[in-house]
């Protein structure tokens, strides 16, 4: 349904505009988390950072993946993604933990 109204470039637009607003929030969350860094200097700081690259990688790499489209990268964002996901995800759990 989607794909029929919007078109298959239209979502791919879409998508690009997600994860730039993605990217956004994550380096002002990266940069609070610095600067909390810097005054604290505690571990959990250090996870939050970690947490928040791997979400900037990925995102990164989506928009990469997206814009290339070729038949070499099918389903590999998928993978990448998850793969990204669920390293930064164990980084919170860990340090969520405490």
């Amino acid at each position: 349904m989607t794909l029929e109204i919007f078109g298959y470039k239209g979502i791919k637009t879409i998508s690009i505009i997600i994860e730039l607003a993605n990217i956004g929030l994550l380096t002002g969350l990266l940069h609070l988390y610095t600067k909390s860094y810097r005054q604290i200097k505690i571990g959990f700081t250090v996870g939050l950072i970690l947490f928040a690259i791997l979400l900037l990688i990925k995102s990164i790499l989506t928009i990469i993946f997206i814009i290339t489209d070729t038949d070499v990268f099918i389903g590999r964002p998928v993978y990448i993604g998850g793969i990204i996901e669920i390293i930064a995800l164990t980084i919170l759990l860990k340090i969520s933990n405490i």
